[in-house]
């Protein structure tokens, strides 16, 4: 089978070299001083890691089942970000007719202070709300 194998250079304060690993195989890796040697020992890992899976009876990933996870969970996680821009949009679409609502019943209540007013000047009566709904 053929894993993808990654390679990348090593930093002088890591010993300098190249560390390869295979992303398919959890925790298979190996080093060498040369790309050459990183990825003739990173093969060796491999067929190691296999065949100590067989051994223990575990599962053994696909080539490439790493990538196809990873888009999974991309393809999952931007589900559940529309998702929640959806529930954003709703949100604030709800606060901003939760608003409107306190602004009229804001000024309800400033015209019922002045119908207030007018009745206690002319001595006319006038009937108040008492109870407003909230949607």
């Amino acid at each position: 089978m053929d894993y993808p194998i990654i390679i990348a250079p090593l930093g002088e304060e890591d010993g300098g070299g190249y560390l390869g690993f295979a992303p398919d195989l959890l925790g298979c890796m190996s080093d060498g001083e040369t790309h050459e040697e990183t990825l003739a020992n990173t093969k060796e890992a491999i067929a190691e890691w296999i065949e100590t899976a067989e051994r223990r009876g575990m599962e053994i990933p696909a080539p490439g089942s790493a990538a196809s996870r990873e888009r999974s969970e991309k393809e999952h996680l931007v589900s559940a970000l529309k998702d929640l821009a959806g529930s954003v949009d709703h949100i604030e679409n709800r606060i901003q007719e939760l608003e409107r609502v306190v602004r009229d019943m804001e000024d309800r209540f400033h015209h019922e202070d002045a119908w207030a007013r007018f009745a206690d000047i002319t001595s006319l009566p006038v009937t108040r709300q008492t109870k407003h709904s909230v949607c």
